[in-house]
């Protein structure tokens, strides 16, 4: 089985993050203290979902930071065992 791709990988924990985001913000809803809140937090849902998702975006780069790239070796010059001509 083949490991996932980088751009899989950052997809997938954008998509977990969204969710995490509408737990919060379903969880906000219903929260006693937000009460006079709740106007403008149905009205701004987008706004509220995407800066959520954002926050837990970043908190989960810091939490579980991404594998750093390998580097590769540099390709062999093309022009080895030639020698230039006068």
């Amino acid at each position: 089985m083949e490991p996932i791709s980088d751009k899989m990988q950052v997809l997938l924990r954008l998509a977990l993050c969204g969710g995490g985001a509408a737990l919060l913000y379903a969880g906000a809803l219903k929260l006693p203290a937000l009460a006079d809140r709740r106007p403008w937090l149905e009205e701004h849902r987008l706004q509220v979902l995407a800066l959520g998702a954002a926050g837990l975006f970043g908190l989960s780069l810091l939490a579980f930071p991404r594998p750093a790239a390998e580097e590769e070796e540099e390709p062999p010059d093309c022009c080895d065992g030639y020698e230039p001509l006068e």
